[in-house]
């Protein structure tokens, strides 16, 4: 057996597709953080009482579904992450990187619940009595916009060390 072949027996879940899934993954997570940004920038204007309605709606939706694709492929790919790479490689060389990896994950598990409460909140905020409400709603956006960041930018780094 070639060096570099996994063996039928340590093969994970979707192993065969792990390239694919790992760009579909990232170009995911690309269209997460321009929208994410993107919402976070009309924040300002929605604080000011200017909305931009159907902005704040489009931006919102599209994180939502953005985060939700993104999540969902990370998890198809996780089995052949934890074993292909941390378990494998990163533990016992780059520990400090599967650490970076945890922190990643538990930040995107936690603004998860918040990414898709800006797609159902996305542009309803508009009336005088829902004032109250949107400096938490920016306060949201700023949360998941910066997490959205941090786990792109530590995801690139992780797989510069080991990739799927």
């Amino acid at each position: 057996m070639p060096p570099c072949e996994v063996p039928p027996e340590a093969m994970t879940f979707l192993y065969g597709a792990r390239k694919p899934l790992l760009v579909l993954h990232f170009l995911s997570a690309v269209a997460l953080l321009g929208s994410s940004t993107h919402l976070l920038l009309q924040m300002p204007a929605l604080l000011r009482g200017a909305s931009r309605v159907r902005l704040e709606r489009i931006y919102g939706r599209v994180v939502a579904c953005a985060y939700s694709l993104t999540y969902a492929l990370g998890a198809v790919l996780y089995p052949t992450y934890r074993y292909h790479v941390r378990a494998l490689y990163l533990d016992q060389h780059h520990p400090m990187v599967s650490n970076v990896f945890d922190i990643k994950e538990n930040l995107a598990t936690i603004a998860l619940p918040l990414a898709l409460a800006l797609g159902a909140l996305g542009g309803r905020l508009t009336d005088p009595e829902d004032r109250p409400y949107r400096p938490v709603y920016a306060s949201m956006s700023l949360l998941v916009a910066l997490v959205v960041w941090f786990d792109v930018v530590s995801g690139v780094v992780i797989a510069s060390y080991r990739a799927v």
